[in-house]
């Protein structure tokens, strides 16, 4: 779970920056005597928009950064008696 969330929080700011604008939003209502917007009123659609582009992207990065090993795995065996460990061969 770490290594996902390390990898992937980029997909959760534009939903903190949603929550950031809310905040601010329900500040100033409520100083201006006026009533706060619920928290479903705001533009969900644009930050779970946002959110899935921003995973696209995430996705599509790691993808092209990561090397592959590109070879065949050899998985451990018995040689002669004695126990040969699994490889990956060039």
């Amino acid at each position: 779970m770490g290594l996902f969330l390390f990898r992937f929080w980029p997909v959760l700011v534009p939903l903190i920056l949603y929550w950031v604008w809310q905040v601010v939003v329900r500040r100033r209502a409520v100083k201006a005597g006026k009533t706060p917007p619920r928290f479903s009123d705001g533009p969900w659609y644009w930050a779970v928009l946002a959110s899935l582009l921003t995973a696209l992207g995430c996705f599509l990065l790691i993808g092209a950064t990561i090397e592959n090993n590109k070879g065949r795995y050899v998985p451990p065996h018995m040689e002669d008696g004695k126990l040969v460990p699994g490889r990956v061969e060039k």
